[in-house]
């Protein structure tokens, strides 16, 4: 049995196979080069070849394919004949949900704009879509609770344009994202007029703001009794507009401060009527607005819910694991407690001994092999150096947890500057993020639960030891890791306390701006001649440029 999932909206497509043992996925985005997927051919597919090669599974022996309503049909166009099309929030659903591996729980889905409640894709008529979506999950399927919806328009009446982001009444996804094109934190593709916001770069700039725009900013969402939600999209982008036309950084950050407080005061609002509900004590987050880990960490301190899990990949890549969750479980009769539950985020294509072997060869690079490349590489961050580190199959989403990450020591406090001025080469005012063994996590962060992916912030609690990963709030995105997720970063870390008495490190996505994370070892040896790095480790090998 094999599963095609496929997954995207007007960017961020992905592909995910599984054979209901083993998940491989992987962004387009990482296999063509260009952020978000851009520009990429969608005919051809190439995430779509890269998961059946490393399945080992031929297109023609797929079983089911599922894909969501979202997708353009360019994507699937070559298994239309035995496509199944699915509800964008049941595929976000069923990703965090079959991701999970809890029994039972609530499930909250967040966006832009999801499928069609009324109207078409084609033609002038309006369209109204579902924003807001919550359900229950258990063994026995997914079933929709409560859903808030908008009316949804965009530039044109052809179906191509349907898949623009566009203007969504009540939805937090276009709330934040109108803020975000506000404060020019946008990517615009080679082929593409419509820009793809940048909303993270908003997240990293709201602590440094203060509240003057919170009362008139609050005013434009409007929370409602049982989780309802009401917001004009239209008057929305005016507001932002204005709000920033100053230029200043003091409005800039005043306006993302604002939009952060406000944003997360209405998903407590959506999850505490989800809670009211269910009465269950576990939430699962996905969508795009999941990706906003300041708001999960609201919603894990302010609501009853006990226990939090947002999946790794909760914006549009991420309906791929869905609709692959969705065809074993729905198509090929799998119940919903045997899916392969996500341990880890490695769910990349793993490259070949020779291709690595190869891509070092032509590389020109210094190789040691044969050391102790645990101890070493600790012994290098200790002494204040920075360290490419690639290994195994790649993480499913956008953080880097381990496997395509560029680790350094999370002090002093100078490295953060370094590493956005000379090595990445982007805004000043982004943080970084730690990581941390689970055990270790409740010495330095306030949080008791574990944080896998690195989709929680919490308050540091001994900030003045790790001040590199200390935002200027005092909080920090962590990644907790336990040894069989990933045993040598986990050894690494050890290593690096015995040496410095800091059982923590700074961990970020080995790449520079605007472009995608490092997919294969050739985008490793490429990334790193071209940056200011001074190690790289390319699965057992210690690598330098000299």
């Amino acid at each position: 049995m094999t599963v095609l999932g496929l997954g995207g909206s007007g960017h961020d497509w992905s592909s995910c196979a599984t054979d209901g043992r083993r998940l491989v996925a992987v962004d387009e985005e990482r296999v063509v080069g260009r952020k978000y997927g851009l520009g990429a051919d969608l005919l051809a597919g190439r995430s779509r070849r890269a998961v059946l090669d490393q399945l080992g599974a031929a297109p023609e022996q797929v079983e089911h394919v599922v894909a969501c309503d979202l997708v353009p049909r360019t994507f699937y166009h070559s298994f239309r004949r035995r496509v199944a099309v699915i509800d964008h929030h049941l595929a976000h659903a069923y990703s965090a949900f079959g991701a999970s591996g809890l029994p039972r729980a609530a499930v909250l889905v967040a966006d832009n704009s999801g499928s069609l409640v009324e109207g078409s894709k084609t033609g002038g008529g309006v369209r109204e879509v579902e924003t807001i979506t919550g359900f229950v999950a258990d063994s026995s399927g997914i079933l929709p609770l409560h859903r808030v919806t908008g009316r949804h328009v965009v530039d044109g009446d052809s179906e191509s344009a349907y898949y623009q982001p566009g203007e969504t009444d009540n939805s937090l996804g276009h709330f934040y994202r109108a803020a975000t094109l506000a404060l020019d934190f946008a990517h615009t593709g080679p082929t593409t007029p419509h820009p793809v916001s940048e909303d993270g770069k908003t997240m990293g700039l709201a602590p440094y703001g203060d509240d003057r725009f919170v009362p008139e900013v609050a005013e434009l969402v409007e929370l409602l009794p049982d989780g309802e939600v009401r917001i004009s999209a239209a008057k929305v982008s005016h507001v932002f507009e204005r709000l920033v036309e100053s230029g200043s950084f003091e409005d800039r950050a005043a306006l993302a401060y604002a939009v952060q407080e406000v944003l997360g005061a209405a998903m407590v609002h959506c999850a505490n009527a989800l809670h009211a509900r269910t009465g269950l004590p576990d939430l699962c987050i996905a969508g795009g607005v999941g990706l906003n880990s300041v708001a999960n960490g609201r919603v894990l301190r302010e609501t009853p819910f006990e226990r939090l899990f947002v999946v790794p990949a909760a914006g549009d890549n991420g309906i791929s694991l869905g609709c692959a969750y969705y065809g074993l479980h729905r198509l090929a009769g799998l119940p919903l407690d045997e899916l392969p539950v996500l341990r880890d985020a490695y769910l990349g294509p793993v490259y070949s001994e020779q291709r690595i072997e190869a891509a070092l060869a032509a590389s020109g690079l210094a190789v040691r092999t044969g050391v102790d490349l645990i101890g070493r590489v600790a012994e290098l961050l200790a002494e204040g150096r920075t360290v490419g580190w690639y290994d195994g199959g790649s993480e499913f989403g956008p953080r880097a947890l381990g496997h395509r990450s560029i680790l350094a020591a999370p002090f002093p406090a100078a490295m953060r500057a370094h590493l956005n001025d000379d090595v990445k080469h982007r805004e000043w005012f982004r943080p970084y993020a730690p990581v941390i063994r689970a055990e270790r996590a409740e010495d330095y962060f306030a949080l008791a639960q574990p944080s896998p992916f690195m989709l929680i912030v919490a308050e540091v609690t001994r900030p003045d030891e790790i001040p590199a990963v200390t935002h200027v709030d005092g909080t920090a995105r962590l990644q907790t890791l336990e040894r069989p997720q990933n045993p040598p970063v986990y050894d690494l870390l050890g290593e690096f306390e015995a040496l410095t008495g800091c059982p923590v490190l700074l961990n970020t996505s080995f790449n520079v701006a605007g472009r995608p994370i490092v997919e294969t070892p050739e985008d490793a040896l490429d990334a790193f001649a071209a940056m200011d790095l001074d190690h790289l480790v390319l699965g057992n090998r210690l690598v330098s440029k000299a």
